[in-house]
């Protein structure tokens, strides 16, 4: 029983090819009396086709760039945090309306109060993922999602 069951609980968890398709007519109805069809596609039905990464860079008034990108925090507590950066960069790649304050915050968290900031950028990064089972480049590509010349300083 052991056996079967996690052979059924193998096959269900396979990716779809000519070995799982001629399995699941013997399978499927131990599987279904059991319980064991679970289909795990359900908590990931699209795997991701790309990451995103947002970094907001400030260029001094003397050329030095600094850029600023969402911490990630600890081995310990990193996981618990990560959660609320993650949400913001989410929302700042689908609300404009939400960016220019984001970005004058970055700029006051990255300059000191003698520096004088002169522009500051918001880049969305994306990197294409290959399709799962291939090996194919990635592509990664730039989008300024924000750019603002500082007058004056900040």
């Amino acid at each position: 029983m052991v056996v079967l069951a996690l052979t059924i609980g193998v096959v269900w968890s396979m990716p779809d090819a000519e070995f799982k398709r001629r399995l699941l007519p013997v399978l499927q109805p131990v599987a279904v009396a059991t319980g064991l069809e679970q289909d795990w596609r359900m908590y990931a039905p699209e795997p991701l086709g790309r990451l995103e990464f947002v970094e907001v860079r400030v260029i001094m008034a003397n050329g030095v760039q600094r850029v600023w990108t969402p911490p990630r925090g600890d081995r310990v507590l990193g996981a618990f945090t990560w959660y609320h950066w993650q949400k913001l960069k989410e929302n700042l790649v689908r609300e404009p309306t939400i960016r220019v304050d984001m970005a004058h915050w970055v700029v006051r968290q990255v300059t000191e109060l003698t520096e004088r900031a002169a522009r500051v950028q918001m880049v969305l990064r994306t990197e294409l993922l290959p399709a799962p089972g291939t090996d194919g480049p990635r592509t990664v590509t730039e989008e300024i999602l924000y750019d603002e010349i500082l007058a004056g300083g900040q």
